[in-house]
């Protein structure tokens, strides 16, 4: 005898080949939110096995409608029978009347608590699902990485602006090329002879032949004051910088090994998180952050992009332009098994960087010069013959320089 095996909302339903109801298993009521939520992560449940186990004595074929793979169920006693279809026949049956099985198994007593139990469902389901979100650690990874961004384009605004209005009082001070250094010495010390005076300031300079205007005390507090925001903020900075490191080395430590902190932050928080990421193939790592580029290949047949934000490692930024495509390529692919060794595993394992590394050195070794393609090759025998016909008209002409 041929039978159906069917998942719902409220457990598991065998029907046999006629469509009528075998055996079920259905989950408690006040587990119904819980036992939902780890059947959609694609893992065995208690109850689907002990209906398996009973209608696998009286029937010679059991289908089963699921989204798991056969692997889950190798290891049950009645295994052989089991053949996986999905959607099968016995699952349309079981969608177009699911009123009047739920209310044979006992599930329900009217055809209107169906309704009032499917909309509690699914407010559960969504509160379950939004807690799990709120608890990642991804989230407060990418708002932390967003917040470093914005941070620094507050920054390079901020110095600028102090950097055109500090020097209306000591000019000589532009010789200060760390922005830090600069801020932290208009912050602490504001006057321009406490700064000459200070140990921290080792420029040979005098105040009095400064060419900068004397300040009154008022004009130097506002200056020293917005210092101060300047270097709060650069200090905030440092220590959320100091933040995704840690949680970096916490979460994703093959990947941190691999390209840094910073920019394995800022590809999870491209992706939304790591589990993402971990899903993602390399082909399409390689470009993320490259998104326009590929839409503007797709639509107009240029040339597709080689890298996105991955161009940011020094490896793929520092290499020759004949062979970054490559590099990118192979850092991408490296990417994808960090992220997939800490999403799974959590597990450090050096050989990853090695194989890079490794991988790099085969590139730079096997493509030292440009390959010369058909194309540049007529190009530059093009361009040959031009010049032979230009040396030829300059001789008839009685220019003999070149």
């Amino acid at each position: 005898m041929k039978c159906y095996v069917v998942s719902c909302f409220a457990g598991f339903v065998a029907l046999d080949e006629d469509f009528n109801l075998l055996d079920y298993e259905l989950f408690p009521k006040s587990e119904l939110p819980e036992k939902w939520v780890k059947m959609q992560e694609k893992g065995l449940n208690p109850e689907e096995n002990r209906l398996l186990d009973k209608i696998g004595k009286i029937c010679d074929e059991i289908i089963i409608e699921t989204d798991k793979s056969s692997y889950h169920y190798r290891d049950l006693k009645y295994n052989p029978k089991f053949t996986f279809k999905t959607p099968s026949k016995g699952g349309d049956y079981l969608r177009s009347n699911l009123e009047e099985i739920l209310l044979e198994t006992g599930f329900i007593n009217s055809k209107n608590e169906l309704k009032t139990v499917v909309r509690k469902l699914s407010v559960q389901i969504t509160e379950i699902k939004l807690k799990k979100s709120s608890e990642s650690h991804d989230l407060l990874l990418i708002q932390a990485i967003h917040t470093i961004e914005e941070l620094e384009e507050s920054e390079v605004k901020l110095v600028e602006r102090i950097r055109e209005w500090y020097p209306v009082h000591f000019p000589e001070m532009d010789e200060v090329r760390d922005h830090s250094k600069y801020v932290e010495l208009i912050s602490k010390y504001g006057d321009r002879s406490s700064i000459i005076n200070s140990e921290s300031f080792d420029l040979d300079v005098d105040s009095g032949t400064s060419l900068g205007a004397e300040l009154s005390d008022a004009d130097l507090e506002v200056i020293q004051g917005f210092a101060h925001t300047i270097k709060s903020i650069q200090d905030s900075k440092k220590s959320i910088t100091t933040y995704v490191d840690q949680k970096m080395e916490e979460m994703a430590p093959n990947l941190r090994s691999l390209i840094g902190s910073s920019l394995g932050a800022k590809i999870i928080a491209h992706t939304g998180g790591i589990r993402r990421l971990a899903l993602l193939p390399s082909s399409t790592v390689q470009i993320l952050g490259a998104e326009k580029a590929l839409f503007r290949h797709l639509k107009t047949g240029e040339r597709p992009p080689k890298h996105g934000l991955i161009y940011q490692h020094p490896d793929v930024r520092g290499s020759r332009w004949w062979i970054r495509g490559k590099v990118a390529r192979a850092l991408a692919g490296r990417i994808s098994l960090a992220v997939r060794k800490d999403f799974f595993s959590g597990e450090y394992d050096p050989s990853i960087k090695e194989g890079f590394q490794i991988k790099l050195e085969e590139i730079k070794k096997t493509h030292p010069f440009p390959k010369r393609t058909e194309k540049s090759k007529k190009k530059k025998k093009e361009g040959k013959k031009r010049k032979r016909k230009k040396d030829k008209f300059r001789y008839k002409k009685g220019d003999y320089s070149y």
